[in-house]
């Protein structure tokens, strides 16, 4: 100790005089490598000499040469070089005063942990990362660890936790962060296997953080549940709001937790295809909002599979059936039934629906001389599966005889033949109409048909617009046509009423549209046609000595004061992607939603919006209290399963007799 005292005042004594050079400059850290070299060298050349760097650890060399030292623990050392040459005569000493100041750190993934959860500790600055030692506070310690580990702690409290650079060197001072773990907040979670859970559907219930995993359930509706596990499974069998409680089962009593959930009303349900069908007929069941991926169904024939939302099935045998259906592959035990009538043949039938029509599927046709394109066809639907019998009577006599079997729902069309085909070799009017033999229930009256025979073997085909066309007052459209064999000259006839075209009098106008092959109707012809009902029009052709050498058949159209504006303003497909709107709507999807509003210049107590794809009506909306110019919104599914569909949106005002005040077109391409 006296030595050490004597070196210390000799150093001082010279402190002005010599200084230790060191490198890097300042600040200094723990665990930096430090460089100390002599000033002057060249005096200290040949001489040992000794190096004491103030933290218990000295190194003898010559005299002349620079050292490498770094400190293990922060504080402010005096680093001397000790002239050994004369240990009895004191020799000029040089000495440095150095501050090392602390640079590691620990930080933690959160400062408020809790018991039984998963604490991410992180080693910042750490001069061996790859080989640390770490002590929990918990009695828990990890050596030869990295810079980031895990630790759980299992009870609440206070602790220290260390990390030692070098794995623990009994020299390393520890760098400590203090933890204080907690008990967890005790609480009662509900998962839904939806945000709104339905009678029936299983709900998962857990009890987390509680000082035991024995639970008392009460779920509200009666059913209790002792000394349960913290997780349960239930499903409500009524819909209502119930009040779940979860309760320890200790004797205190304490952790007792409630919590709300509302159940809504079943809304499963089963359909199948047809009500009745015959036997070996294919139908199709389906469950509408099951939960599973699959369900257990039962086709009361002895026929039970586990299947998809939408099963086909065929019954071989005559019968009422209940067709079954369990969701989540019978894990619910609630039945869903739909009942079903299989039949065979039997004289018990009778005719729910009939009607008799031409093949262009109107009453009246146009036809050139000796043409087989005439046919008459009923179409009928029946009850029951039977025998129908009866016969076409033409111009007032019995023509053709049938004798069909029909089954149970089933749209039945029965043409007259083609061969020999209705008479067409004498011009003028002929007439169609039926007569049934069985059943014989309810007699049945139907309509006369009649078909007109030109005089002359060719005919005009007709090429816009569409037969049946609806446009608006303001979009003249264009009447075209094909040259037909032999045409020179063409007239074009509108008229109000079928009778005067149909039988071609004296009142019918004929304009003359000379050589053209289309006509737009001048702004006085235009006029004269009449709003809001069917107008009929035809085309005759004539030759160089004008000669009438053929007709095109009758055609209807109806022009329609637009009041009543309609607008489309998105579309998408079923899943909600919003579809590009252009001239086209290309789409690849089976349906399309549409979405709209319409818009009238008066007031109406109903209107009604009509929607056709390709002449069929797929969708009728009822508006009721409408005010002028208030604007209605819709939405409306089309189907879009033909390569070209043509979407037709009318507007009917039902206020007085019921008439078209709205129209427009949308062209969908698959």
């Amino acid at each position: 100790m006296k030595k050490i005292i004597i070196i210390l005042c000799f150093s001082f004594l010279f402190l002005n005089l010599y200084s230790i050079e060191v490198t890097p400059t300042a600040p200094y850290y723990v665990g930096n490598i430090l460089t100390f070299s002599p000033t002057n060298p060249d005096s200290w050349t040949g001489r040992p000499v000794r190096w004491i760097f103030g933290d218990g650890s000295s190194m003898q060399v010559s005299g002349s040469q620079s050292v490498t030292h770094y400190y293990k623990n922060p504080g402010t050392y005096t680093v001397m070089l000790v002239d050994l040459t004369s240990i009895a005569t004191p020799n000029p000493t040089q000495t440095r005063v150095i501050t090392i100041d602390e640079d590691r750190n620990i930080q933690i993934s959160t400062f408020q942990p809790y018991v039984g959860q998963q604490i991410t500790f992180t080693a910042i600055n750490f001069n061996t990362p790859s080989d640390i030692f770490w002590e929990m506070g918990d009695g828990t310690t990890y050596s030869n660890q990295n810079s980031i580990i895990n630790h759980t702690f299992s009870n609440a409290g206070t602790y220290i936790v260390k990390a030692y650079d070098w794995n623990g060197d009994t020299k390393t001072t520890p760098v400590t962060i203090t933890v204080n773990v907690t008990q967890p907040a005790r609480s009662i979670r509900i998962y839904y296997t939806s945000q709104s859970p339905r009678v029936d559907q299983p709900i998962y219930f857990e009890a987390q953080n509680f000082l035991t995993s024995s639970i008392d359930w009460n779920f509200g509706d009666g059913h209790v549940v002792y000394g349960g596990s913290t997780k349960q499974t239930y499903r409500y069998q009524n819909p209502g709001t119930f009040t779940v409680i979860a309760k320890e089962n200790l004797a205190t009593g304490q952790g007792l937790i409630t919590t709300s959930v509302t159940i809504l009303p079943e809304n499963r349900y089963t359909t199948v295809s047809s009500p009745e069908v015959r036997i070996n007929e294919e139908i199709v069941v389906t469950a509408y909002n099951f939960r599973g991926d699959y369900i257990l169904w039962n086709f009361g024939d002895g026929t039970q599979k586990s299947g998809l939302h939408t099963e086909r099935h065929i019954y071989r045998r005559a019968g009422n059936f209940t067709i079954t259906a369990q969701d989540e592959n019978g894990e619910s035990q609630k039945k869903f039934q739909v009942n079903i009538i299989v039949r065979g043949i039997d004289d018990i039938v009778n005719i729910k629906i009939a009607e008799i029509k031409l093949d262009n599927g109107k009453y009246y046709k146009v036809i050139p001389k000796n043409s087989k394109n005439i046919r008459a066809v009923l179409r009928m639907k029946m009850g029951g599966t039977g025998i129908v019998s009866g016969y076409w009577i033409v111009d007032g006599n019995p023509y053709e005889f049938f004798n069909e079997v029909v089954h149970q729902g089933e749209l039945k069309e029965i043409f007259t033949k083609r061969m020999p085909g209705l008479p067409v070799l004498e011009s003028g009017i002929h007439t169609i109409t039926l007569k049934l033999t069985k059943p014989v229930e309810v007699p049945i009256t139907f309509p006369v048909l009649k078909y007109f025979v030109l005089p002359y073997e060719n005919k005009v085909e007709i090429l816009s617009p569409n037969d049946g066309c609806v446009t608006k007052e303001k979009d003249v459209p264009e009447f075209s046509w094909k040259e037909p064999k032999g045409g020179s000259k063409y007239k074009i006839a509108f008229s109000n009423y079928l009778y005067p075209i149909l039988y071609n009098t004296n009142r019918l106008k004929w304009i003359d549209v000379n050589v053209k092959l289309n006509y737009k109707p001048e702004p006085d012809v235009w006029k004269g046609i009449k709003r809001n009902r069917w107008t009929y029009w035809k085309v005759k052709a004539l030759d160089s000595n004008k000669n009438v050498i053929a007709e095109s058949d009758i055609q209807d159209i109806k022009i329609v004061i637009a009041s009543a504006e309609i607008s489309i303003n998105k579309i998408t497909d079923l899943d909600g992607n919003e579809i590009q709107i252009n001239k086209n709507v290309n789409s690849n999807k089976e349906d399309i939603l549409v979405y709209g509003s319409i818009k009238y210049k008066g007031n109406s107590k109903y209107l009604i919006l009509r929607v056709y794809a390709d002449n069929e009506l797929v969708d009728q909306l009822l508006f009721r209290d409408v005010k002028k110019n208030e604007e209605r919104l819709f939405e409306t599914s089309i189907p879009n399963k033909k390569k070209n569909t043509k979407v037709i949106f009318q507007v009917l005002n039902t206020s007085s007799p019921s008439v078209i005040i709205g129209i427009k077109n949308l062209f969908l391409k698959k």
